[in-house]
């Protein structure tokens, strides 16, 4: 509270002393504003053009899966595709600036700070904005500069649409040289193969094993039978005698019987022996030779028939084993045909669509509300500068108002102390 009571008789002290100089720091203002407003109406105008760039996605194919907020985080890569020194120096060039009288270079440009591009909070939009001496050249050099990085965005869509069309291109003559080698290879399978006439000569060896078999079965059942037949004629020969003898009456025969009673009345009946071959020993042995040589032959046919079913055997094996190499390698032509084939109709598909493919990827930029001629500058204001000349005058004068107040009080009071000395002195 002491300080609050000594500070504030000093600033009514100090009220006090500008009060009396009011006139001189009110003139002193006055003339800092006239100076401010000369300066002012002095100084080159300055004149504002702004344009905007939305930046979208592409409306061609499917949508981009990337979110809208790191969309917006984004945004300010694009920045560059306005604020670059190749367009500032395209367009230098194409408004003469960079002749007299504005000699812009373009380190001159950014020192001078005639470009600014930002992004509003919130939006999809570049602000572009130029700051120039000259109206029409700043609308000029905004509407350049928006359209100039709205076809660098294009070219670049176009630069990235053809090389990855020239690469598809070449993946697609890749498909189609693997595609034509498959096919070769597809083809000469097949004609060195001849997998057809294989199989074909695969069913007659399969026949013929077939049927051989079953001769052998035939043959083998044929000879048991002979053999069994053989061996019990065989024994039954040995107990057959090879003549039979026959005793016959001779009075069996009428015409006999009368001419022996007429030689020999009362003698004994005449008889006769007989002998024959056995009839039934012929027939025997007849059969016993059949079956030996039936036996004979059936087991040569079964030698013979074993042979020939162990050639067909390995004939058959041999046509599989081979059948098999072929199909597996029919197979993996015929796969790689297929997977060749494949590749090509993906590989023609995306060359196809590779525009599409391309443009659904990126972004899209266009210049909305291409700037006018601004009609009034932004700089310098007139009216801003003519009060901060006045504020700033008040207070300098002011100040030096309260400095000369202060100087005069101090010498009051070294006279009041140097005349109160002498007094005491003389005393």
């Amino acid at each position: 509270m002491m300080i609050d009571d000594e500070l504030d008789p000093q600033f009514l002290s100090r009220l006090k002393k500008l009060r009396r100089h009011w006139r001189w720091i009110l003139e002193g203002a006055c003339g800092c504003a006239l100076v401010a407003l000369i300066i002012t109406l002095f100084l080159p105008k300055i004149y504002r053009a702004t344009t905007y760039i939305l930046v979208s996605e592409s409306k061609i194919g499917a949508g981009s899966k990337d979110t809208a907020a790191l969309q917006l985080v984004m945004l300010p890569t694009f920045i560059p595709f306005v604020d670059n020194d190749a367009l500032i120096s395209e367009s230098l060039r194409k408004f003469q600036l960079d002749a007299p009288p504005y000699n812009l270079t373009i380190d001159r440009f950014r020192r001078l700070n005639y470009l600014d591009v930002r992004i509003p909070k919130s939006t999809r939009l570049l602000e572009v904005n130029v700051e120039f001496p000259d109206a029409r050249l700043a609308a000029g050099l905004a509407n350049a500069l928006a359209q100039g990085a709205v076809e660098f965005n294009d070219r670049m869509n176009a630069t990235d649409t053809s090389a990855t069309q020239v690469f598809l291109k070449k993946q697609l003559d890749g498909a189609l040289d693997n595609l034509n080698r498959a096919v070769a290879r597809r083809v000469k399978v097949q004609e060195d193969g001849r997998i057809e006439d294989r199989e074909k000569d695969l069913e007659i060896l399969l026949d013929e094993k077939d049927k051989l078999a079953a001769r052998l079965q035939q043959l083998r059942l044929d000879l048991v039978r002979d053999q069994s037949r053989s061996t019990s004629l065989k024994q039954a020969l040995t107990g057959e005698p090879q003549t039979i003898l026959l005793k016959k009456s001779v009075t069996a025969d009428r015409f006999l019987e009368v001419a022996a009673d007429k030689l020999i009345p009362q003698g004994t009946p005449l008889s006769m022996t007989e002998e024959s071959l056995n009839r039934n020993r012929e027939e025997m042995q007849r059969d016993f030779v059949n079956a030996t040589v039936s036996s004979t032959a059936e087991r040569a046919g079964i030698e013979a028939a074993t042979v020939r079913l162990g050639v067909v055997n390995k004939e058959i094996s041999e046509l599989i084993t081979r059948l098999t190499a072929l199909r597996s390698e029919a197979g993996s032509a015929e796969q790689d045909y297929t997977l060749a084939s494949e590749a090509v109709k993906n590989a023609s598909r995306e060359y196809q669509t590779a525009s599409v493919t391309v443009s659904s990827k990126s972004q899209d930029m266009k210049q909305i509300a291409p700037t006018l001629v601004p009609e009034r500058p932004v700089r310098p204001s007139i009216l801003l500068n003519t009060v901060v000349g006045f504020l700033l005058g008040a207070l300098i004068f002011g100040g030096i108002a309260v400095v000369m107040q202060n100087r005069r009080e101090l010498r009051r009071e070294t006279v009041f102390i140097e005349e109160d000395i002498k007094a005491v002195t003389q005393m």
